[in-house]
């Protein structure tokens, strides 16, 4: 009895030493720490600067569960008598009775010389802050992902009506709120386009009375109405009121300027929301104005489709009609002209048939050469040949022989021996335009001039005539379509060195005219691409 009797002296001993020490070490530390005992009371702690505990709580050894739990039983899974039972520390995480925030709870045994728990210290650690701001991470990283999932859906081409759907529910389960709808305005009349949590109660569309407002932005300019979202500071929201509505957050879909309209979300929470929140649903709805104008770009792009559609139907008909309804008939009167000219025997009658028969002429170039630039107008690609283009040049001058003659023209041609090049048969056209054109121009008794120039990978053909010449101004238009140099009684259509060009640039070669340097006339030129691997 006596040996009994002395180590329950010790045990006391090695007890009150040890709340002793305790005692000493809890002084010092910010958190609250108690230590309980097996009957669940409380025997020590630091708590003397605890406010959320009452004085007269804190007499005596009150029961724990009473004291920093505020029950009246102890808890239903009590981990207390866990780490009596086990030995063991534990750790959890519990929103604190005290202050309602949230704590990390440490449960560490302390052992008697026997090897028995005989207290445990209560470690209470405020980790509501780093709670929060991984509340926060998460939810930035969850913002982050809907935004992207937005994006992807655009830009696989998810249809605008879809694509709002799936916004309005994405903003809402990711911002954790009841409502979050997209009002479209035109005319200042609102129009709900999409939904979450309204359509149900209030259908399609929502009337605006006189005293309402229809939302707040982040244009708004009042920080704020941006953020704090205090329907209190907002007078006239009687729909929102009306729910049980008290915070909410508007964004403008758009440009300022030109704005779509608004997202919206609203809860019965008594929340602010943060500038990531704001900036979140921003980006929400930066995806739908893109999409917008996508689908307007796509709309527009159609549009344009159809029009050159039609454009290039009009082009074939007009082509069509040239050469077909217009063409034959004055084919006809060709024929019909040139054989009463034949057969009239009166001077004077000869001279108006004469007349006939020039205007006649003339209609057919036009309409030949106006068909010509509408079928060069749509070519892009043409084939190309490896060709000495000297036999073409002869050719068209021999074929202009005798509208020289008529003139007394004469004409000099220094050839240069062979010039092969990468040219297609249209480039006959180009030579027949120039030299029909300076024979066209030239004087009584003229000189015309063609010459060719080496000039490296090119070759330059120069066409000088002794006309009238071509002033300053009139360079710069003169190879447009439609357009034509004042040339005093020398009339034309304005096409054909329009055609020269369009034939020249698509054999990759350049056009131009200069001053004749006789100090008379002008020198029109060209350029063509050489052959590869030919001999000059």
């Amino acid at each position: 009895m006596i040996c009994i009797s002395i180590c329950e002296q010790k045990s006391d001993e090695l007890r009150t030493d040890q709340l002793k020490l305790l005692k000493n070490t809890l002084a010092s530390v910010q958190d609250l720490i108690v230590v309980i005992d097996r009957d669940l009371k409380i025997v020590t702690s630091n708590w003397k600067n605890c406010q959320q505990i009452p004085a007269n709580k804190k007499q005596g050894n009150p029961f724990c569960y009473s004291t920093l739990m505020q029950r009246n039983t102890p808890c239903e899974h009590c981990r207390l008598l866990e780490v009596f039972a086990t030995g063991s520390t534990i750790k959890f995480e519990i929103e604190d009775p005290l202050d309602k925030k949230t704590k990390l709870i440490e449960l560490s045994p302390l052992f008697d010389e026997d090897g028995r728990v005989s207290l445990v210290v209560r470690h209470a650690k405020d980790i509501s802050e780093r709670k929060a701001v991984e509340r926060n991470l998460q939810m930035r990283e969850r913002q982050h992902a809907a935004v992207a999932t937005l994006g992807q859906d655009g830009l696989a081409g998810a249809s605008l009506q879809d694509l709002m759907k799936r916004s309005v529910k994405l903003v809402a389960n990711t911002l954790e709120v009841e409502y979050c709808r997209i009002m479209r305005y035109d005319n200042l009349i609102p129009t709900m386009v999409a939904d979450f949590g309204w359509e149900a109660d209030h259908g399609n569309k929502i009337e605006r009375t006189e005293n309402d407002i229809i939302c707040y932005t982040l244009y708004s300019g009042e920080q704020d109405a941006i953020i704090s979202n205090k329907l209190d500071n907002i007078s006239g929201l009687s729909l929102l009121k009306t729910n049980g509505i008290v915070s909410g957050m508007d964004v403008t879909i758009g440009s300022k300027e030109k704005p779509y309209g608004t997202m919206s979300i609203h809860t019965i929470q008594n929340r602010v929301f943060t500038n990531d929140d704001m900036h979140f649903m921003q980006s929400v709805a930066n995806v739908l104005a893109e999409s917008l104008s996508r689908k307007k770009t796509e709309e527009d792009l159609k549009r344009y489709t159809k029009e050159l559609e039609d454009a290039n139907y009009l082009k074939v008909l007009f082509t069509d009609i040239l050469t077909h309804d217009l063409l034959n008939p004055a084919n006809v009167v060709r024929g019909f002209t040139e054989e009463l000219i034949i057969l009239e025997d009166e001077e004077n009658k000869k001279k108006l048939l004469d007349k006939i028969h020039k205007n006649n002429e003339k209609m057919i170039y036009m309409i030949e050469s106006a068909s010509k630039f509408i079928k060069l107008e749509s070519v892009e690609d043409l084939k190309f040949e490896e060709q000495d283009f000297i036999p073409v040049l002869e050719k068209v001058i021999r074929n202009n022989k005798c509208e020289m003659s008529k003139k007394g023209i004469e004409i000099e041609f220094r050839n240069p021996g062979n010039c092969y090049s990468l040219i297609n048969p249209l480039i006959e056209e180009v030579f027949t335009n120039l030299l029909s054109n300076a024979v066209k121009f030239s004087p009584q008794k003229g000189k015309i001039t063609i010459n060719i120039s080496d000039i490296g990978n090119k070759w330059k053909i120069y066409f000088a005539d002794m006309g009238p010449g071509i002033s300053n101004e009139d360079r710069i238009m003169i190879f447009e379509r439609f357009r034509q140099a004042d040339k005093g009684s020398v009339k034309g259509s304005g096409l054909g060195l329009a055609i020269v060009k369009r034939i020249v640039e698509l054999h990759g070669g350049e056009v131009g005219v200069d001053s004749n340097l006789m100090g008379r006339g002008s020198i029109f030129w060209i350029t063509v691409k050489k052959a590869i691997d030919r001999p000059a």
